[in-house]
């Protein structure tokens, strides 16, 4: 379920499912116009009152803080729902000056043309380089996370909005933002944390599909790092994900649960924020949106599948040596099917192979760290000890990554 600001606040909402509730077909009506997806806002004021009430979205915070955790929302600033040319349904920007000139991004390589063009058609682009529309906007970001005691912010289409927009806006929220900018290129995205603290981290995200999904030699993705690396000013602050919203699942790229336990065993132990998207620990395998938005009911939020207890078992580990938030990721071995990392020191160690189900090998490399260091396995009961040589042999069995702890 999902909470909306009138499908411009999302947030996610999870609660018991009634042993005797009915499932409802997977074959329910898309509202196209007003947005099913909760992107498509008319008043930015109003809660989606499909989704509960103001006290409603405050009992969800207050809960959730009460357990330790934080909720962060998803902000949409430039466009607003669907329009036919009619602006005075949508509060508070409710006539055509509050709107860039009708055209429709055609070159995404022109920064003008991203920033001030349609995404779509029939969504009005907002006019947010005006003083008076980021005034609106700032004092309403300010109010929305100071009413619902907000903990962080996902904002949405950063690159569809000029840069120094966001400057105002993230210090007016006063809150943790993450920006999503769609692009691959470090360089392009890299720009973008001078006005925000963290991105989701896309330049990765192409190269952990590749090597992963797709088999590519984790050469490319060591060499990524590095770019990123070179282009971002705090790179330990950009979200690593394998699976959005946005793009199919990896499941829908390889089926391979093993294949995808390798791509999470970096995802959540490799430098960065890790992002898991809901329907990942439960093997969800959807393709374009919205075939990868599948509703989390229908797995009736299991906890006991084999993806879910893995995950379980790799977060342990990132929480034993101490959440892994520091610039601390080291390369410490890379092959055409294998690669291993360390942080902390060399406190946690990863070895992650792109062969599969079905495939093994043991592999030798040099964890720097003391001789006789002894390495316990987070996953099961391997243990390993470094040797005279500096080394460690891992053995890998049917493709399984390996995650150590010293």
């Amino acid at each position: 379920m999902l909470f909306g600001l009138h499908q411009s606040l999302r947030v996610s909402l999870y609660s018991k499912i009634p042993s005797n509730y009915s499932y409802p077909s997977t074959n329910y009506p898309i509202d196209t116009d007003g947005g099913y997806h909760g992107y498509w806002a008319k008043n930015i004021y109003n809660l989606n009152k499909n989704y509960g009430s103001a006290d409603d979205l405050k009992s969800l915070i207050k809960t959730a803080h009460s357990m330790g955790m934080y909720i962060m929302v998803d902000i949409v600033a430039n466009h607003m729902g669907r329009t036919h040319d009619n602006y005075a349904d949508f509060i508070p920007f409710n006539n055509a000056g509050y709107y860039h000139n009708y055209c429709v991004i055609s070159n995404f390589n022109d920064q003008g043309n991203v920033e001030y063009c349609r995404i779509v058609g029939d969504l009005p682009d907002v006019k947010t380089e005006d003083n008076g529309v980021r005034a609106i906007f700032q004092c309403w970001i300010k109010n929305l996370v100071n009413t619902y005691s907000i903990d962080g912010l996902r904002l949405d289409t950063v690159k569809h909005v000029e840069k120094d927009f966001w400057s105002g806006f993230t210090k007016a929220a006063g809150v943790f933002s993450i920006g999503e900018v769609f692009s691959g290129d470090p360089g392009y995205v890299g720009n973008y944390q001078n006005y925000m603290q963290s991105l989701v981290n896309y330049p990765m995200y192409y190269l952990i599909t590749e090597v992963y999904a797709r088999k590519a030699s984790p050469q490319v993705l060591v060499d990524q790092h590095d770019r990123v690396s070179f282009s971002f000013s705090r790179p330990e602050l950009l979200g690593t994900f394998i699976d959005n919203h946005d793009v199919v699942r990896f499941l829908n790229v390889n089926s391979d649960w093993t294949a995808l336990k390798n791509a999470l065993a970096y995802t959540l132990l490799a430098r960065g924020i890790p992002i898991l998207y809901g329907g990942t620990e439960q093997g969800y395998a959807g393709g374009n949106d919205p075939a990868n938005r599948e509703d989390m009911w229908r797995s009736r939020w299991s906890t006991n599948g084999d993806l879910y207890t893995w995950i379980q078992k790799a977060m342990a580990a990132k929480k034993a040596v101490g959440g892994l938030g520091a610039n601390d990721h080291t390369h410490l071995y890379v092959t055409g099917n294998a690669y291993a990392f360390s942080r902390v020191g060399g406190r946690l160690v990863v070895l992650t192979t792109t062969g599969g189900s079905g495939t093994s090998g043991t592999y030798c490399f040099n964890p720097r760290v003391a001789i006789g260091t002894v390495f316990h396995s987070a996953l099961g009961s391997a243990q390993y000890t470094v040797g005279r040589d500096g080394n460690i042999c891992v053995v890998v069995s049917n493709g399984q990554p390996e995650i150590l702890l010293s």
